[in-house]
């Protein structure tokens, strides 16, 4: 599992409870008390703090420690009477898929328009701010246009 890959996960899962109980971001962030750009870093796997996680288990009706659970691997302890096969269906989530990185797309935009020498740069200037994974990404998706 990579570094990143729990956290990933955990925003699945979370993302997965919030529809299955029916709720609205702004409420989930407002009864756990903190900002919905909180929950948006959970929902697309940023780390918070532990504190933050425990609030979150709370409004998603999970049991204490379900967060660290899903960043390990597991599955989260449902409070109300769910069943096993329910929680068997998180636990068959993918723990190594990695969710798309929103910053791909918008990149790709701005280089749409700009010639090959100066994507290049670009691509170069982006190498600390952008994640390894995501400018793969990117110059894949930059190769495949050129070859297309």
């Amino acid at each position: 599992m990579t570094s990143d890959a729990g956290p990933i996960r955990l925003g699945k899962v979370v993302e997965q409870r919030i529809k299955e109980l029916g709720l609205e971001y702004s409420w989930v962030a407002r009864e756990a008390g903190f900002s919905v750009e909180t929950l948006s870093k959970i929902r697309k796997g940023i780390g918070v703090k532990g504190a933050t996680y425990r609030r979150l288990e709370r409004v998603l009706q999970w049991a204490p420690d379900s967060a660290d659970a899903v960043l390990s691997g597991g599955a989260p302890t449902p409070l109300s009477g769910e069943t096993a096969a329910d929680a068997a269906s998180v636990a068959a989530l993918p723990v190594d898929e990695p969710a798309p990185d929103p910053r791909v797309d918008a990149i790709m935009t701005i280089l749409d328009g700009l010639p090959p020498r100066v994507q290049a740069e670009v691509l170069r200037r982006l190498e600390d701010q952008v994640p390894a994974s995501a400018l793969r990404d990117i110059e894949g998706r930059v190769r495949g246009r050129k070859a297309g």
